[in-house]
């Protein structure tokens, strides 16, 4: 077994919103970066999985909104650097302050947004009712892919953003205007 694989581990979370920024699906790659960057973003290395699942404000409360595997995990500034295309999306979402901050990538994933789907039914402890994350077994892992295999799906984008956003969102990319949002204050650690 690879030293990745047995490092690796894997995360789900409830998604407050699905705006298009976080996660962000550009060409054939996955990025996640802001509001979860005091959790997942930092805890999850090359070979994690994340789970995001639909919280009531994505209109699709308890689905699959999307599942990715973390490819690497360069700072908002190298991947400025790797990535021009990504500059204007950085900067239309204003994380310029977040540098230093992890950005998750992934070229493997399955993005189903405004078509979120149902977790079967062995896997529904999966699901999480609140705020927060927890770690996801590799077994699980296997059984969702599998689960999504088997439905017909490849990895790729398979919907659009629930909640897209007809004005500029905050620094982590939820429509909250204020100085700190309610997203930047949760700092809970994984189960």
């Amino acid at each position: 077994m690879s030293a990745e694989r047995l490092a690796a581990k894997h995360y789900v979370y409830r998604l407050d919103h699905d705006t298009g920024f976080a996660p962000h699906v550009s060409g054939n790659a996955c990025t996640l970066c802001g509001c979860k960057t005091t959790s997942i973003e930092v805890w999850a290395a090359p070979g994690s999985w994340v789970v995001g699942i639909g919280g009531n404000g994505t209109g699709k409360p308890n689905d699959l909104i999307y599942l990715m595997k973390v490819e690497s995990s360069p700072t908002v500034a190298e991947l400025r650097r790797r990535s021009p295309h990504l500059t204007a999306y950085l900067r239309g979402h204003r994380i310029h302050d977040l540098d230093s901050r992890p950005i998750l990538v992934s070229r493997r994933f399955y993005y189903f947004g405004n078509r979120a789907i149902r977790i079967p039914q062995r896997l529904e402890h999966l699901v999480i009712r609140t705020q927060g994350c927890k770690k996801v077994a590799d077994a699980e892992i296997k059984a969702l892919v599998a689960h999504l295999s088997a439905r017909g799906y490849a990895p790729g984008v398979h919907g659009a953003p629930n909640n897209p956003q007809p004005h500029p969102p905050g620094k982590c990319g939820c429509s909250r205007a204020t100085a700190k949002p309610k997203c930047a204050k949760r700092r809970q650690k994984p189960v």
